[in-house]
């Protein structure tokens, strides 16, 4: 098991699927995660969770998308903890599905705000408030395999999601001599809601069954299965250990092959 405690974790998303299970891990892991969503009673949820395996948790309602509330999260962290050395961008939202042909720029504005705008504001605030003046820190960034094996109808978000690639690995060139090292995960088809709830909008689109995409994804990694929240979880609290200590501007591929 890797070993955190004595650190402080801020992760977004954390209000249910993966971003749940990634603050229930960081606390079993030893340490102290600030809780950053939009629903405050999800939340609440990922709180009492981690209270009642023993953990220390703040819940921190927020809406990412906005500059000021991004920078506001980062301080309350830092105020409650006076650290904050790892952070994990994982809130995300799909967007409408749309071909570039009928796109409108609202739908694309709202995916690039949520999925790489946010993203790099939490990062700059984490590294002027906390990790640079520590010369210490872990940034990671969710990405998506869906950036590279494209689907139709969701080019702005696997815009976004490349995105987050240069970004990772341009911003581990620039604070690397800082002692802060950045990587990117690359999730694959996850097992959860929102793995359904695409199934359910491909199938519609398609006039096919959810069986019949849902077969077609899996079947599209070598493990010919879906990936488990726990196992991206384990991936990052790796790589936020002292064990990845060597190991930044990576693509850090979680698929199933």
């Amino acid at each position: 098991m890797s070993n955190l405690a004595g650190r402080v974790a801020l992760i977004t998303g954390a209000s249910g699927g993966i971003g749940r299970v990634l603050a229930r891990r960081y606390s079993s892991c030893g340490a102290k995660v600030a809780l950053v969503a939009r629903r405050p009673d999800e939340l609440n949820v990922t709180a009492g969770a981690i209270a009642d395996e023993g953990g220390e948790s703040l819940v921190l309602v927020a809406d990412i998308r906005h500059e000021a509330q991004c920078a506001d999260a980062v301080a309350a962290t830092v105020s409650r903890w006076g650290r904050l050395d790892v952070l994990v961008n994982n809130a995300a939202v799909p967007g409408a599905d749309q071909p570039v042909s009928e796109a409108s720029t609202q739908n694309w504005n709202d995916v690039l705000a949520t999925n790489l705008v946010a993203p790099m504001v939490l990062s700059r605030e984490a590294l002027r408030q906390a990790m640079i003046p520590a010369k210490a820190g872990n940034i990671q960034f969710l990405s998506s395999a869906a950036a590279r094996t494209v689907q139709p109808l969701k080019a702005h978000y696997a815009a976004a999601k490349l995105g987050l690639t240069a970004l990772g690995q341009t911003l581990a060139l620039e604070v690397g001599s800082a002692g802060i090292r950045v990587n990117t995960l690359v999730i694959g088809s996850v097992a959860g809601e929102l793995f359904d709830n695409y199934v359910a909008r491909r199938a519609k689109a398609d006039g096919v069954s959810p069986a019949d995409v849902r077969r077609r994804l899996v079947g599209m990694n070598k493990l010919g299965r879906l990936v488990q929240p726990d196992e991206v979880a384990e991936v990052s609290v790796w790589l936020a250990s002292d064990a990845a200590s060597a190991i930044t501007g990576q693509d850090i591929n979680v698929t199933g092959g």
